[in-house]
This record gives structure tokens, C-alpha cells and sequence, in this order.
């Protein structure tokens, strides 16, 4: 019986990132068929939730290994606080400092980015270390 190795896993965040803005151009695309105030409040919903994700991801994965478990874990509660304190500035400074936005654009783009953002998670697995 062969002793079971456990492996340091990467996180694909080049891979995340590039299929997210991929989604978020396609569904800006989209939504220029509307308008283009449209289509640019629905590119500032969908940054609204890429950048804080992308902060969440990078100071989480700063640490590896068992013997740096306890920073892993408080940077995890820092970087959670982080990114609900950010998104909620962004979209502070989005509804005080855009002037004209498409609102309803803005939100849904949002909140399909929240969505598509939580089956990207499913769907892209870490990959094991070599």
C-alpha cells in the first residue's frame, strides 16, 4: 500500500481572472445594445465585483504550507473584511461621483457576476503542485 502524498495546491488566478473579464466584456457587449451608458455602468458592475475578488484572492494565497496556517488564517478574515469594505466604497463612489448611470445595468451585472463568480469556483479546480 502506497503512503498517500499531499501536494501544495495553486490557485489558477491568471485563468479566473482572464475568463471573468472575458464574461464581464461579452455581457457589456450586450448590454450596448441598450445603450452605451448602459453598457459602460454594466462594465463598472462587473469591476465592482472582480477587484475586490482579485484583493480577496492575493492576500489569502500570499501563505502555503501547514506551517503558515495561522497567518493563512488571519489574512482570511483581513482580506474578507477588505473586500466587503471595498465593494461597498466602490459602489459608494460609483453612485456619489458617476453622474449619469444606467442603474439597473450596474446592479444586475452585479449580481450575474456574484453568480457566474461562484460557478467559476465549482467549475475551475485548483491544480496540484508538480
Amino acid at each position: 500500500m502506497k503512503p498517500r502524498q499531499s501536494r501544495i495546491t495553486q490557485v489558477p488566478l491568471a485563468r479566473w481572472l482572464i475568463i471573468e473579464f472575458t464574461g464581464l466584456s461579452i455581457f457589456s457587449l450586450l448590454w450596448w445594445l441598450h445603450s452605451p451608458l448602459a453598457s459602460y455602468s454594466a462594465f463598472i458592475g462587473g469591476l465592482i465585483f472582480i477587484v475586490p475578488n482579485a484583493w480577496f484572492v492575493h492576500r489569502v494565497y500570499r501563505y502555503q504550507g501547514a506551517r503558515n496556517a495561522h497567518l493563512m488564517v488571519g489574512n482570511l478574515f483581513r482580506a474578507e473584511s477588505t473586500k466587503i469594505a471595498l465593494t461597498a466604497v466602490f459602489f459608494a463612489a460609483v453612485f456619489t461621483l458617476m453622474e449619469p448611470v444606467h442603474v439597473p445595468a450596474l446592479l444586475f451585472t452585479f449580481a450575474v457576476m456574484v453568480l457566474a463568480g461562484g460557478a467559476l469556483r465549482w467549475l475551475i479546480r485548483p491544480q496540484p503542485r508538480r
